[in-house]
């Protein structure tokens, strides 16, 4: 059965990385990213590379925190951090950590942050406190309505009727209720700096998600279910 869980309450962003650096862009001329400092690189890790002890972190924002109003562009920024025996690792309290300790989601500062003469051999890297928006943000859609993420385990095939013909039939109930929705498809993953499967609760794969502004209001692992839940919605 699908189940409804109207007091969680779970603070999201973006399903993707790069395309979600210029969500914060604003047309009022103001400096949508200016409270980075040139001299703390903030990013969030992509990738880690433990074979080759190195970790991939998205700054698009902190390259984009001289860029001002509407002109600033959606294009993202990656930086290679290399790591050797000088490095330092640590949490924000200053326990020391390692690689193994670091996640892809992880929000980090780089020091000292990229430059011409940057080598990629950063002094330390430290593992920020991060808030529920920021450990959600995969989750989050932007329109003004629900958000349907499909979450399925990496290499799973999903059904035919889980695809696209979902995502369309929802559309076509949620016209006549003046309503609108987004739909993604996810893998779960376990090395994602969020649990996805323990915090979400979720008993099986694949999973239908349904988000609308910081909560999640439905899940199920039946279409017939998720389209009867929209068809019940009052207009």
């Amino acid at each position: 059965m699908g189940k409804r869980i109207p007091f969680l309450v779970i603070f999201l962003i973006s399903m993707l990385y790069l395309s979600a650096c210029g969500k914060n862009a604003v047309g009022n001329g103001e400096y949508s990213y200016g409270h980075y400092k040139d001299d703390q690189m903030i990013g969030t890790v992509r990738e880690v590379k433990k074979s080759e002890d190195s970790i991939v972190v998205d700054i698009s924002e902190w390259e984009k925190r001289d860029s001002k109003g509407p002109g600033i562009t959606t294009e993202g920024y990656s930086y290679t951090s290399k790591i050797n025996e000088k490095t330092v690792i640590n949490d924000e309290d200053g326990t020391e950590v390692s690689i193994d300790d670091i996640k892809k989601g992880q929000k980090v500062l780089v020091n000292p942050p990229r430059g011409n003469e940057f080598e990629g051999y950063p002094k330390e890297i430290i593992l920020l406190k991060m808030t529920d928006e920021e450990k959600y943000s995969r989750l989050l859609s932007h329109v003004d309505g629900f958000n349907i993420v499909v979450m399925y385990q990496m290499g799973e095939k999903l059904p035919d009727e889980m695809k696209e013909q979902m995502y369309g039939e929802i559309l076509n109930i949620l016209e006549t209720k003046e309503q609108e929705a987004a739909a993604a498809w996810m893998e779960y993953d376990e090395d994602y700096v969020v649990d996805y499967k323990e915090e979400l609760g979720i008993e099986t794969f694949p999973a239908i998600l349904v988000f609308k502004k910081e909560e999640l209001v439905y899940k199920t692992y039946n279409v017939e279910e998720i389209y009867d839940f929209f068809k019940n919605l009052k207009e």
